[in-house]
């Protein structure tokens, strides 16, 4: 099966103290139906996500990284 390019979302993240907190973010992301990669950087402060538009949107996006505790605003996407 291949992966799909799909859209991409970059995420401001304010709260992230550790890199084992972006560790289990990015773990947790990976694992949410609809999202092909995320990679979280602790040293910018930021999230870098790619997803499919036809199983989940931007908005949703948004709103998974929100539920995981982290204030978060668009900077790309």
């Amino acid at each position: 099966m291949d992966k799909k390019e799909g859209a991409f979302l970059k995420l401001q993240l304010e709260g992230i103290v550790c890199t084992g907190c972006a560790q289990d973010m990015e773990t947790i992301l990976n694992n949410t139906d609809g999202i092909l990669k995320a990679s979280v950087s602790f040293a910018d402060g930021t999230v870098s996500i790619q997803y499919d538009p036809e199983v989940i949107d931007k908005k949703q996006v948004f709103y998974t990284v929100r539920k995981l505790g982290f204030k978060t605003k668009i900077i790309e996407g």
